[in-house]
């Protein structure tokens, strides 16, 4: 049963740490490792005492036959104490080091250091209880007290190293409450690594230990057995335990494939969302156009006829213009209300922000615009064309509400609160009226009398901001000015 339960949570992870960093994934292969390692070298161990079978078959469900071969089988009990003791290091160790790595609660430099302290420890770990390094130092030291302190301030060390890693990562779960996916992809390493953890506890409790004493004969070792002992008072409820584990690591997976598909899918409800917002205004524009296209056609014939009569060549090319104006808009509207794939990239925020300033800027903008950066970096899952667009879209409107202002000014600041990155722009144009602020976002809502806005810029920057599991928040004054504020989850 334990052997199936390992194999279901190799088959696990490594179906699920296809998308994640290469160092996070490079400790959890050294967890498994350090998994299988163990089991390994502990079975073949064993198999020197014979009449632990009993212990073996309730935990492997080994057959007599089995059983006998691996007894009989002459195993190198040095090599196998190394493995062992290899093993259960690199379990313990990779668990730190997985944590530290994937929820990158560290400086880079302070990373380096805990790596480094992390491998210092387990070379520290596996040569004391080296079969032959633990004999030579024994012959140096003839002290039971050295030995004991050592072996306890070792034992200390991996359990305050599986509460620095638990630590670490219940810590993540609780302050990173912004992107629902890492959050609940944070929940399922936790409720996975506590039965994991508890069943390695439950076997190697007394791992690593000195297995190997040398005897009056020089040459001679005894090799000592693992103390199992209290086994049997637990061995009893322990298939039942396993047979929960089981169900338990079943449904994690199952979870973690709804989370998976979630992130994956994202992009598919956003389409759905803004395709569902479109399907009633297609016939529209689609009617639209072809009137659009008529009135064109009808101004450029009544053009032709009446080319002498000046005063009508006038208001028929003002026809055609705001005709072809009236086409180009729709045709914008179209392509932004059409079906929208996000790929979502760490990327510093700045980026995006500093390319839709330059982006406005390029077109000789009257207004004035002032961007104050926050000193302190913020990376987010950006797409880095769609927000650029959606907060030059933003730019864009206040720009438009200053056309009739010589002392049009825009404001752009960005900073931090409490893991937001926080993207306000402030302009002080007309404002809205507060009995439309509710609808701004809604498709094909505009306050703008003009045929060039058709109220479709604030609700592509909603949808795509909603996209990057974001909000944005509006407020305007009458005459005073209006600000939009947009929060995009740190990473």
């Amino acid at each position: 049963m334990l052997f199936v339960t390992l194999v279901l949570l190799i088959f696990t992870i490594l179906f699920t740490y296809k998308k994640l960093n290469h160092t996070s994934t490079r400790f959890m292969y050294g967890i498994i490792i350090g998994w299988v390692l163990s089991f390994v070298a502990f079975t073949l161990y064993l198999s020197k005492f014979n009449y632990y079978f009993n212990v073996i078959h309730t935990f492997f469900d080994f057959s007599p036959g089995t059983w006998n071969y691996l007894v009989l089988t002459k195993f190198n009990p040095d090599w196998l104490i190394r493995m062992l003791n290899i093993g259960v290091g690199l379990f313990y160790c990779s668990l730190l080091g997985f944590a530290i790595a994937f929820t990158r609660s560290l400086s880079p430099w302070n990373q380096r250091i805990g790596y480094g302290g992390i491998l210092l420890f387990f070379i520290i770990e596996t040569t004391y209880f080296d079969p032959s390094f633990h004999i030579a130092l024994s012959n140096q030291i003839d002290s039971l007290t050295f030995f004991r302190v050592m072996e306890m301030v070792i034992k200390s060390l991996r359990y305050l190293i599986l509460f620095v890693a638990f630590g670490l990562l219940i810590n993540y779960y609780l302050n990173y409450p912004k992107i629902k996916f890492i959050k609940n992809l944070t929940l399922y390493h936790v409720l996975l690594f506590i039965p994991l953890v508890v069943i390695h506890l439950f076997i190697f409790s007394w791992a690593p230990k000195v297995l190997v004493k040398e005897t009056y004969l020089k040459g001679y070792f005894n090799y000592l057995q693992p103390p199992l002992g209290y086994q049997s008072i637990l061995l009893p409820v322990f298939p039942f335990a396993i047979y929960l584990i089981l169900f338990l690591m079943i449904y994690l997976v199952y979870k973690f494939n709804s989370i998976e598909i979630y992130r994956k899918n994202r992009d598919i409800q956003i389409n759905k969302s803004i395709d569902t917002a479109t399907l009633g205004t297609r016939a529209f524009t689609h009617a639209l156009k072809n009137h659009l296209i008529g009135i064109q056609s009808e101004a450029a014939y009544l053009k032709e006829r009446h080319q002498a009569d000046n005063e009508s060549q006038y208001s028929l090319d003002l026809i055609l213009r705001s005709s072809q104006s009236a086409l180009a808009s729709i045709n914008d509207a179209a392509d932004k209300l059409k079906n929208i794939s996000l790929n979502l990239q760490p990327m510093s925020i700045d980026l995006p922000v500093q390319q839709a300033i330059d982006r406005l800027n390029e077109q000789a903008s009257r207004c004035q615009v002032d961007y104050s950066p926050d000193t302190l970096p913020a990376n987010c899952y950006i797409d880095f064309k769609h927000l650029t667009e959606a907060i030059y879209n933003l730019l864009l409107n206040a720009s438009e509400s200053l056309l009739f202002r010589d002392d049009g000014r825009i404001v752009v600041e960005r900073s931090q609160q409490n893991g937001w990155a926080l993207i306000r722009i402030t302009d002080n144009g007309p404002g809205v009226a507060e009995e439309h602020l509710e609808a701004i976002f809604d498709p094909f809502f505009t306050t703008k009398a003009s045929v060039n806005n058709w109220g479709i810029g604030l609700s592509y920057c909603h949808k795509i901001i909603i996209g990057h599991d974001g909000k944005i928040v509006v407020e305007s004054k009458k005459d005073v000015g209006t600000t939009f504020t947009v929060y995009l989850p740190i990473i």
